[in-house]
């Protein structure tokens, strides 16, 4: 596969202050994983090459994480005729079965400080869903993540000056270009991504996924992968009746302005009508 599956639960890590790191490297054993069994047997002279850190401190961040009980570590003595015994370790790392999001395995190969690789992967957990943003203060993302003010704030900073960040109103769009938001199917995806990208070129910040108001645009605007100038796309038509967006929005708020608010209507009230014919019955 040409990416990791990566589960947002990184940001429960227990390794301390050194989480940014202990993330990177964790991320970088699970790449380097069999997909099917989960194992891995990367060497610590691999794991050092790819994350640029010595393996000293290789061995530290593994202990970290074995602590953590964030993977699992097995280690077996070889001999061999110029080294003598050699101790190798082999990892299992626990599938992902929900709240993931997908990492292109370029990232790897961008050899970005181990901390700004793992900080970037602890800000995609926190990002809303299907979306590279992340609507909070520092001090929110402090919290979230479980590093002090100070630490997240100076992070933030050098990931501006690389580029890998930009600010938006009230948070951060990570511009890296390595996370694959395809947790929805294609077509949904790519209509959602056209007013995700319409918001981002306003300045605004894009809307949070509504699996219901989506269900209405999209019978209509279904068509993804044209011209943004072609009529039939749901930017074109933005472009046309949008000149301004006010600092919030919602996709409710593009049912309106697409004059599909009959539709939505139904649909609301078709939902309304299943809840209550549900009612008296036992599950």
């Amino acid at each position: 596969m040409n990416y990791t599956v990566i589960p947002k639960s990184i940001v429960n890590f227990q390794t301390g202050n050194s989480k940014p790191v202990d993330v990177y490297v964790w991320a970088t054993i699970k790449c380097c994983s069999n997909h099917k069994t989960n194992i891995s047997h990367v060497t610590e002279e691999k794991l050092s090459l790819l994350t640029g850190l010595d393996e000293r401190t290789i061995r530290r961040v593994i202990k970290r994480l074995k602590d953590a009980s964030c993977l699992t570590v097995q280690t077996t003595v070889k001999e061999d005729a110029d080294r003598g015994f050699i101790k190798r370790n082999s990892y299992f790392i626990k599938p992902a079965n929900k709240d993931y999001f997908f990492l292109d395995n370029s990232f790897f190969k961008k050899n970005y400080p181990a901390k700004i690789a793992g900080f970037l992967l602890l800000l995609k957990a926190i990002c809303l869903n299907n979306t590279d943003t992340v609507q909070w203060s520092n001090s929110q993302i402090a919290k979230s993540i479980g590093l002090s003010r100070n630490t997240i704030t100076a992070l933030i900073k050098e990931c501006l000056q690389l580029g890998l960040i930009k600010q938006i109103a009230k948070g951060y769009e990570l511009a890296a270009g390595f996370f694959i938001n395809s947790a929805v199917r294609k077509t949904d995806a790519g209509i959602y991504k056209e007013i995700c990208d319409f918001c981002k070129s306003k300045g605004i910040t894009p809307p949070n996924w509504d699996k219901r108001a989506m269900s209405v645009l999209l019978t209509k605007y279904n068509a993804i992968g044209l011209s943004a100038s072609e009529p039939i796309t749901i930017t074109c038509q933005l472009n046309k009746r949008c000149k301004n967006l006010p600092e919030k929005v919602s996709l409710p708020y593009f049912i309106k302005v697409l004059d599909m608010q009959e539709q939505y209507s139904e649909v609301i009230k078709r939902d309304k009508q299943d809840k209550e014919d549900f009612k008296g019955f036992a599950f």
